[in-house]
């Protein structure tokens, strides 16, 4: 089986004046598909860095990048865009909902990106969010806007949206960190069921109640793997 993520000796360097700062030191490792992986470090590890540049966010200073066997390094803007929308979802802490979209319009918004090929794609585009939002247990809330929903539903509505042009694999950074432990435990208990279904999932967080969840964790610390194993908390 190919990796759908391979890492080569990744490194990232950010300049500021005649300060160098090596945020990411030889980064190298692969992800299958249908893995569940966890990646766990401290405030300052350089976790966040390399979910940009796993989600074609950022380029690796040196070293290689590949997406489903494709280098990133080597595309240009237009069409790593187009990679990523295609290729990945991604979920955030802070859900990044639009307050005036309804769910079901903030779960479209990643179609506005593409162009529909049929007369009747903006119909099926439409079927498919509904699909997604139900699938995520908020059937009964197409119409509610962020504001109306609690935190755990409004992180169901972005992974429905992360989910609408149906990536190989989803992105989540800290997607339970603006919840309480119960809603915690749903959106980790969604990201298990969907992982079942085959997806790819990678899961940026501090949290070790978390990160055990996944089949596998990689630590890192100072820009560097302190550990990648597998996990056994996942039933």
């Amino acid at each position: 089986m190919k990796p759908v993520i391979s890492l080569d000796r990744v490194t990232k360097v950010y300049q500021n004046g005649k300060v160098i700062t090596k945020v990411l030191k030889e980064i190298s490792f692969s992800i299958f598909p249908g893995d569940f992986v966890s990646i766990m470090g401290p405030s300052g590890a350089g976790k966040s860095t390399l979910l940009y540049i796993l989600g074609c966010l950022a380029r690796p200073s040196s070293g290689w990048y590949k997406l489903d066997d494709v280098d990133v390094g080597t595309l240009p803007d237009e069409e790593l865009s187009r990679l990523r929308n295609e290729k990945l979802g991604f979920v955030f802490q802070s859900f990044h909902l639009i307050p005036q979209y309804t769910a079901l319009e903030n779960v479209l918004l990643p179609t506005t990106y593409r162009r529909a090929r049929k007369k009747n794609g903006r119909k099926q585009q439409n079927e498919r969010a509904r699909r997604m939002l139900d699938m995520v247990g908020l059937g009964e809330r197409y119409h509610y806007l962020p504001g109306e929903l609690s935190g755990g539903q409004r992180q169901r509505v972005a992974i429905a949206r992360a989910l609408m042009n149906n990536p190989e694999v989803i992105l989540a950074d800290e997607p339970t960190g603006n919840l309480d432990s119960k809603q915690s435990k749903e959106i980790v208990r969604l990201l298990k069921e969907l992982n079942k279904t085959g997806r790819t999932i990678i899961v940026v967080t501090h949290d070790p109640d978390v990160g055990y969840q996944a089949r596998r964790m990689i630590t890192i610390h100072d820009g560097v793997i302190q550990s990648d194993k597998t996990c056994s908390l996942t039933s």
